[in-house]
């Protein structure tokens, strides 16, 4: 999984967003979602315009997430 789908993933769980409501307001099928943050026996990386959507839905910039640059 690349490190942008787990910080996204740790954000969500540590502030209790609900998947249902993220793919209810992002058109996200629920699945896709669960596979990508919270399903440990899936692999799955956000697609890009996955990561978007959410970022837009919390409310946050995509280069929180982003690798630390030095």
């Amino acid at each position: 999984m690349d490190i942008q789908t787990r910080r996204v993933g740790e954000y969500v769980l540590e502030k209790g967003i609900n998947l249902k409501k993220m793919s209810r307001d992002t058109d996200i099928p629920y699945i896709s979602i669960y596979d990508s943050l919270r399903n440990d026996s899936r692999d799955r990386e956000l697609r890009v315009g996955e990561f978007f959507k959410i970022c837009e839905f919390l409310g946050v910039n995509p280069m929180d997430f982003a690798d630390d640059v030095e």
